[in-house]
């Protein structure tokens, strides 16, 4: 009997672009069929002015021929919830990393950030996109130093288009997006792997997807910041390859 390949979609995250998982994608099983999308307005991507977690997230499912394995970062994780929520039919099993049902926090919501520091690095990243976004990466791998040479493979071709022409209106999306009310209608398997030292969305944001997705697991990397698949990267791919093979 022979199984029809596993379709597996890695969506990055905000002020990023696909190219942040060219070091993942090796280290993950060959015979997956892997899609590494660019979100709008991101990595050269079309960008018509606005962002909507929501829009972007049906986009992205009218390409997916499901049922398919979806891998967000950040505000990737956000885009894969709600495509989960609104084309259930097209998930098969969900993983988030360094995701979030909400980023800022609200009344009943302490796990979200009082005070973002994200909205300081437009101005930044436009100015200077390969300095600030090296600049970024490299305190991800603060607690990792010896596997900063990931950081150096992957970041010419996350530079190399220049600042994100979505920055402040993907921002803007974080800001306005909210899963919470959604969370406990989505039965799809779910992987929440977070990094115990991040400051960005750190574990207690897992902690909160744990507790309102139905079918979730949850993974504290003890020393990995707001990336863990590129500084934990062979335990951050055995994990979803024992995930996804398991589903």
């Amino acid at each position: 009997m022979t199984h029809s390949p596993k379709n597996v979609y890695l969506i990055h995250g905000w002020a990023a672009n696909r190219h942040i998982f060219d070091d993942l994608i090796p280290r993950l099983p060959a015979s997956w069929n892997i899609h590494a999308p660019n979100l709008p307005g991101h990595g050269g991507a079309p960008f018509d002015g606005s962002f909507d977690v929501a829009g972007t997230a049906d986009a992205l499912a009218g390409q997916i021929n499901g049922p398919a394995y979806l891998a967000g970062w950040s505000l990737g994780g956000l885009v894969a919830l709600y495509l989960a929520h609104r084309h259930p039919e097209k998930v098969r099993a969900l993983c988030l990393t360094a995701g979030f049902a909400r980023f800022h926090a609200a009344p009943g919501y302490p796990e979200g950030l009082s005070s973002p520091a994200l909205a300081k690095m437009v101005a930044l990243f436009e100015q200077d996109y390969h300095k600030y976004m090296k600049q970024f990466l490299q305190l991800q791998f603060v607690y990792a130093k010896d596997q900063q040479p990931i950081l150096e493979k992957v970041l010419p071709d996350i530079v190399k288009h220049g600042a994100p022409t979505a920055l402040l209106a993907a921002l803007d999306a974080v800001a306005d997006a909210d899963a919470r009310p959604f969370l406990p209608h989505i039965h799809a398997p779910s992987l929440l792997v977070f990094g115990a030292k991040d400051a960005i969305t750190p574990p207690r944001m897992g902690e909160y997807l744990h507790r309102h997705l139905p079918q979730s697991e949850l993974h504290i990397i003890e020393k990995a910041a707001h990336a863990p698949f590129l500084t934990q990267a062979d335990r951050f791919a055995q994990l979803l390859a024992d995930f996804v093979e398991a589903h």
